[in-house]
C-alpha cells in the first residue's frame, strides 16, 4: 500500500488543470487546514477535497455491497480495513464540520465521479466556488 499516493493523483491533477484554465488560483495541501484539503482558494474561502472511493468509504456503494463490512468480509485483514476505512469517514467529517465553522465553504469531489464524468463535476465545482 506504501505505492499509493495520497497527493497528485490522477483525478486531483484533472481537476486542478480545469481549474487553473478557468482562472482560478488555489495552494496545494495547506498543512494549517484541517484534513490538509486538496486545494484551497483562499480569495474565496474555499477548499476542495478529492477523496478516493476506497480510503473515504464510498466503494462499497459502487460495488453493490451493503455496507462497509459486507465489502471487507472476505479480506484478510478486514478488521483492520473496516477500522482504518471507519476512522478516515469520521475523520473527513470532523475536519469538514471544523472548517464550516472556521467560515471555510467545504466542496468534497468522489474520484470515480470525476473519472465517469469530469465535466460535469468540474462544472459543478465551478458553480460551488461562485
Amino acid at each position: 500500500m506504501r505505492a499509493v499516493k495520497s497527493r497528485d493523483t490522477t483525478p486531483e491533477i484533472i481537476l486542478r488543470k480545469a481549474l487553473w484554465a478557468r482562472g482560478y488560483r488555489y495552494r496545494l495541501h495547506d498543512k494549517t487546514l484541517l484534513g490538509k484539503p486538496d486545494l484551497v482558494l483562499k480569495s474565496r474561502k474555499a477548499v476542495v477535497f478529492i477523496d478516493g472511493d476506497f480510503w473515504h468509504g464510498r466503494q462499497w456503494k459502487k460495488r453493490g455491497f451493503d455496507s462497509l463490512e459486507d465489502q471487507m468480509g472476505r479480506v484478510r485483514n478486514s478488521s483492520y480495513w473496516i477500522k482504518k476505512i471507519k476512522r478516515n469517514m469520521e475523520r473527513d467529517k470532523t475536519n469538514r464540520s471544523a472548517l464550516r465553522k472556521q467560515g471555510w465553504k467545504v466542496i468534497c469531489v468522489w474520484e470515480s465521479d470525476l473519472k465517469k464524468n469530469p465535466v460535469r463535476v468540474i462544472n459543478k465545482v465551478v458553480l460551488l466556488l461562485g
